[in-house]
């Protein structure tokens, strides 16, 4: 459990840091900050949250620096104050000129506070756009071919069809084909997409295994009808200014491998996809590639009308998240409210 006043040299540290890229020691807090102690007991204060993990100790000063750690406790519970994610006006103003008397179909909205936020910021961003519409399997069906292949069909209520083909490990018959069929419709039918994967995925097996002997798992076609329902459209802004702010030793590999994420990869569609209502923070340490630890993703998601949309900004660990976050929450505020 840090003090206050640990706490709040940690939150200095964060923001000096973030300002002037260089490790911060205990003259400079006391220079930039209204603490009333010695240096001595801010050096003591460091070495604490040192040992707590979230400061990192400079190998050219005395100074530190925040860790992973430190900066993912100054953005879970240091910065959620309302004077500390007040937008600057002039960011305001150009937020406000994007919805001023502008005529654009929810993606291209989207895309162009992208852009604005790009402008604002330097960074790389992303939008990330699909149907939020609730889908319910309607029949499922069973097609075989010989004893070592067949064709699984799925049927949404919407009238979606996807089929798909599967190739057994052992030889199956025409009766144990028909009696798993059963088994799923039964199961099933009625069951939205999404538990439809989840239960085709981990149930559905230990059910046909105790009625055929044979354990199925037909969870790719329900996973590939719902990438189909999703629709996603996909849209980068800024990708170059990734040269900005990576390192400058990436070699050509991890370059393709960041690029080729940024462009929408699937590891880039699961991130944006699984994040939470509200402003998220994703550090590069919690990311695909794993390499990309000077990387961090802020997040918000929007609704309009039959589509969700999620907005991510790239930039690096040592952004300023009070501006970042501010940014972000006043930027989804208008596209939800337009």
């Amino acid at each position: 459990m840090l003090t206050p006043r640990q706490r709040q040299i940690l939150y200095l540290i964060v923001r000096l840091y973030s300002e002037f890229e260089e490790p911060v020691g205990s003259k400079t807090l006391l220079r930039e900050s209204l603490l009333n102690v010695s240096p001595a007991t801010i050096r003591n204060d460091m070495v604490v949250l040192e040992r707590e993990g979230l400061l990192h100790k400079a190998h050219t000063s005395s100074g530190r620096i925040p860790s992973f750690s430190g900066y993912r406790y100054y953005v879970n519970r240091l910065i959620h104050h309302e004077d500390e994610m007040r937008v600057l006006e002039e960011d305001d103003n150009a937020i406000a000129e994007l919805f001023h008397e502008r005529q654009a179909d929810d993606l291209q909205l989207a895309q162009m506070a992208a852009d604005v936020l790009v402008s604002l910021t330097g960074y790389t961003a992303v939008v990330l756009g699909q149907s939020n519409d609730s889908h319910h399997l309607k029949e499922f069906k069973l097609v075989y071919l010989n004893e070592k292949n067949l064709i699984a069909i799925m049927i949404t209520d919407g009238g979606r069809v996807e089929t798909q083909l599967f190739v057994t490990q052992y030889p199956v018959t025409k009766d144990i084909i028909s009696k798993t069929s059963e088994i799923v419709n039964q199961e099933l039918v009625g069951t939205s997409i999404e538990d439809v994967y989840h239960r085709l995925k981990l149930t559905i097996p230990l059910l046909t295994q105790r009625a055929v002997s044979y354990s199925f798992d037909f969870s790719p076609l329900a996973e590939k009808t719902l990438h189909s329902l999703k629709g996603r459209q996909y849209h980068t802004s800024g990708k170059n200014n990734l040269f900005d702010f990576i390192d400058p030793l990436t070699n050509s590999e991890e370059l393709k491998d960041l690029f080729t994420l940024v462009d929408g990869s699937a590891s880039m569609y699961q991130m944006l996809e699984n994040r939470q209502a509200g402003i998220e923070v994703l550090f590069g340490v919690d990311m695909s590639p794993d390499w990309v630890t000077n990387l961090s993703l802020v997040t918000g998601k929007f609704k309009r009308q039959k589509q969700e949309f999620t907005l991510g900004l790239i930039g690096p660990t040592t952004m300023p998240y009070h501006r970042i976050i501010g940014l972000m929450e006043k930027m989804i505020t208008e596209l939800t409210n337009y």
